[in-house]
């Protein structure tokens, strides 16, 4: 496939080369993410992501999940998730789907009962790994597709073949829902946190106040603490201070525009604090940051 990086914001907002076929591609390199890591987002397709190299960590609606190299993770829709490289040039294939498509290919084939997981959104998330001759099936055939050219033959239908492929197996492996009522507290904590995250991506470029982002969730400001840190392990001024400076670092890399004005266009409104927070999250100052990774 070809080699798209993945600073793609918090990918709320997926846009396709196909509207009729909504996959995305990405090729995270998470030596270019700061700290190594990706701030919380969500979005509505499921995710699957293999660490073609290295190892890294990920919070999914506040669960911990390792995935070391050659395996590979399953994210539910709609799940809250961060990711953090727990080695240096880590590098991860990611692949997102719209779950509608998958559901309505299963509804005009009289296979419903094969999306459960897709409708229930359960489980959250699931750590592939080789051992069980169904992973192993699952791990071959993602290493297929981030090997395949966007020039191959029929290259969507290569897609559509193994994502089946994938399916089949994952359902084989994919822990059941549990019998048990789901835990309301968390799953509105949750619905809360998607709110304001929401919130956070529409306003950032405007000045933000912690008692605006609990507004949005229509929630008290200690809630609105409790979601950030069970969910993002960050302060909500944290995160918009980090999702700021990540849109700073896409602009910088991707247009021309001055330090000043993407400055003032990311929500800073004083480029010397701008400087100070960007050179503390990516190690180097906005100008020496556009150089050393112009695309």
């Amino acid at each position: 496939m070809e080699n798209i990086s993945a600073l793609h914001a918090v990918k709320e907002e997926l846009t396709y080369l196909n509207q009729m076929f909504p996959l995305s591609e990405f090729v995270d390199h998470f030596d270019t993410f700061a700290d190594g890591s990706f701030p919380s987002h969500w979005h509505n397709e499921f995710e699957l992501q293999i660490m073609l190299k290295g190892n890294a960590e990920y919070r999914v609606n506040g669960t911990r999940y390792i995935v070391s190299e050659g395996s590979a993770i399953y994210i539910a829709p709609e799940a809250v998730h961060m990711m953090k490289a727990l080695s240096s040039n880590a590098i991860g294939y990611n692949v997102v789907l719209l779950p509608q498509f998958l559901t309505n290919l299963f509804q005009v084939s009289n296979c419903e009962k094969y999306a459960a997981p897709l409708t229930s959104r359960h489980p959250e998330a699931f750590v592939i790994t080789p051992e069980r001759k169904e992973g192993h099936v699952v791990l071959e055939l993602l290493k297929r597709m981030y090997y395949a050219e966007s020039t191959h033959t029929a290259y969507e239908l290569f897609l559509l073949e193994h994502l089946i492929g994938i399916w089949r197996n994952l359902l084989a492996i994919l822990p059941k829902a549990a019998s048990v009522s789901e835990n309301s507290s968390k799953f509105l904590r949750e619905q809360r946190m998607r709110t304001m995250l929401h919130f956070i991506r529409k306003n950032y470029a405007q000045p933000i106040t912690i008692s605006e982002i609990a507004a949005a969730a229509n929630i008290s400001k200690s809630e609105c603490f409790r979601c950030f840190s069970e969910l993002s392990r960050m302060t909500p001024i944290e995160y918009v201070n980090q999702f700021r400076l990540l849109q700073a670092a896409q602009l910088l890399t991707s247009t021309k525009n001055s330090i000043s004005d993407i400055c003032y266009s990311t929500g800073f409104n004083n480029t010397s604090y701008f400087t100070k927070k960007f050179k503390e999250q990516y190690k180097a100052t906005p100008r020496s940051y556009r150089t050393q990774n112009l695309l």
